[in-house]
């Protein structure tokens, strides 16, 4: 009696998630293919389908002992995890990274915290270490809801950071973001972020212009809520220069390099996908220990499997890596450039990359073995004869 009445429950569950994702993709008036969209949806809605299932296979094995009900039970908690648990398991990870500079490396002028969210472009802080606060891809849209990004802001206001860095691709079939990005009023710290391809091509539904559904680029959005555009000419965070790279940049990259090197500088330069810097070999051909790239785009694979999630990452993206770091005198690095343009240009004196694993997911709404996580960076400045 009990396990009819669950089979029953269950058609009613899946009959349900198909319509209520259905409806969900009507209201999204989306400009990309809807059928797409509605398969999205209905594996993110799916795992209270699968909560059922999970409940049914248990009440199952009260009457047959059978290795059918096993399997479902272990498929039921896999995918209510992927699905549920590990995408709001926020985690918060430490790392420092050495920077090298030249002998006569100086910071810049000290101004407080107060006086650099209203002169962006000026020094942060007075000493040779920056802790950065480093996270991409939010994507705020399908697969998001406001609460993740206010536990995601009070999780950044417990963090002792001198700045937030945002590396783009907010959005991800999102309509309003008023709603959503009100939590960034309450960031205590300066934040900043650069913005990719998807960023500057998407516009959204701003519910607090005066204009009602009037669309507004992005980037004229995310100033209202505090959040700044990371200069292309730069701005120092405790002494150490950062560039951002968008979408579209045009900055002669080369040769701000040169100029950082040439006054024993160290320089940090953000973007959101680091391989349309290394499209051109020569971008980042001069590049070395004193700079350190940061990026995102890859989620970590979203689903980490050893040695398979690496390979996919680079078969999708075109990125050679995942996430972390990956230092100057790794052997992979050669793979960046695998001809060298001089006999200068060895491996171990390029650049640093550094890639965050993400917040938010795009195709399909799991994460397995790479959390959203917040990495928090110790940038620390030492002279060449250290």
């Amino acid at each position: 009696m009990i396990g009819s009445w669950l089979g029953h429950l269950g058609a009613v569950i899946a009959v349900l998630v198909i319509l209520w994702s259905c409806l969900k993709t009507v209201q999204l008036k989306a400009r990309t293919d809807n059928l797409q969209i509605l398969l999205q949806l209905v594996s993110f809605y799916a795992r209270y389908w699968f909560v059922w299932l999970l409940v049914w296979a248990n009440v199952q094995l009260l009457y047959d002992n059978q290795i059918i009900y096993w399997l479902l039970i272990a498929l039921s908690l896999l995918y209510i995890y992927m699905s549920w648990v590990e995408p709001n398991r926020l985690r918060v990870s430490h790392f420092s990274i050495n920077l090298t500079a030249s002998a006569n490396y100086q910071p810049a002028t000290d101004i407080s915290l107060a006086a650099a969210a209203s002169q962006p472009l000026q020094t942060i802080k007075l000493h040779q270490t920056a802790k950065i606060a480093v996270l991409s891809d939010i994507h705020i849209g399908i697969f998001s809801n406001p609460h993740q990004l206010a536990r995601l802001v009070k999780c950044l206001n417990r963090l002792d950071v001198d700045a937030v860095l945002i590396l783009g691709d907010w959005l991800y079939q999102a309509t309003t973001l008023d709603a959503h990005l009100s939590p960034f009023k309450t960031l205590n710290k300066p934040c900043y972020t650069v913005l990719s391809d998807a960023d500057t091509q998407q516009v959204v539904d701003d519910a607090q212009n005066s204009e009602p559904a009037s669309n507004m680029q992005l980037m004229n959005i995310l100033p209202t809520f505090g959040i700044q555009l990371l200069p292309e000419q730069g701005l120092r965070i405790a002494g150490i220069k950062i560039i951002g790279i968008h979408n579209g940049s045009t900055m002669d990259l080369p040769r701000v390099i040169e100029q950082q090197r040439s006054a024993g500088q160290p320089l940090v330069i953000a973007t959101h996908d680091i391989k349309q810097l290394e499209a051109n070999p020569r971008t980042l051909s001069d590049a070395n220990n004193d700079t350190l790239v940061i990026a995102g785009q890859t989620h970590g694979g979203q689903v980490n499997i050893p040695v398979l999630t690496p390979l996919m990452v680079r078969a999708l993206t075109g990125n050679k890596l995942a996430a972390g770091l990956r230092r100057p005198d790794t052997a992979k690095q050669s793979d960046y450039h695998p001809k060298a343009l001089n006999e200068a240009d060895k491996p171990s004196k390029r650049y640093q990359v550094w890639v965050n694993t993400g917040i938010g997911m795009t195709g399909l709404p799991f994460r397995f073995n790479c959390p959203p996580t917040i990495d928090v960076l110790t940038i620390q400045v030492q002279t060449a004869n250290t």
